[in-house]
């Protein structure tokens, strides 16, 4: 999805994840990495300020 909305931009993306266990996969760090078009942010373990989920 994230390359098909890379062709479609036709520039970079910024991705910002939370820490959900399939965000800190090994693999998906590594497929990111591996993309110089995208750049990928993780969020603080704990930031109900950036993330509001965190407090349901």
């Amino acid at each position: 999805m994230l390359q098909v909305a890379h062709h479609q931009l036709g520039g970079p993306i910024v991705l910002i994840r939370d820490n959900l266990n399939v965000h800190l996969d090994t693999g998906l760090r590594t497929w990111t990495a591996d993309r110089d078009w995208l750049t990928a942010h993780q969020l603080p373990t704990y930031a109900p300020d950036l993330n509001p989920v965190e407090g349901i």
